[in-house]
C-alpha cells in the first residue's frame, strides 16, 4: 500500500470525543478497514456504523486535499 492516508486532528479529535466503548469500536473498525482492507463495520452497531461512516468521509477528504495540495505543491 503506497497510498497516503491522512488522520487529521479533526478525525483524532471526533474519535477521542466518543465514549470509551464507541470510540474503541470505531477506531478498531477504522483501523481494520485502512491497515488490513477488512470491512469491520458489518459488527458495528446502528450509531457506530453512523460514526464510522462520518469518521471516514473525513479520512477520504482530508486525504483527497492533503494529495492536492501536494501535487500543486
Amino acid at each position: 500500500m503506497n497510498n497516503p492516508v491522512i488522520l487529521s486532528s479533526r478525525v483524532i479529535d471526533t474519535i477521542n470525543s466518543l465514549p470509551e466503548t464507541e470510540r474503541i469500536a470505531v477506531a478498531s473498525a477504522i483501523s481494520a478497514q485502512l491497515i488490513l482492507g477488512a470491512d469491520a463495520s458489518s459488527a458495528l452497531s446502528p450509531i457506530e456504523n453512523m460514526l464510522f461512516s462520518m469518521i471516514c468521509s473525513y479520512v477520504r477528504h482530508d486525504t483527497a486535499q492533503y494529495e492536492r495540495i501536494m501535487t500543486n505543491y
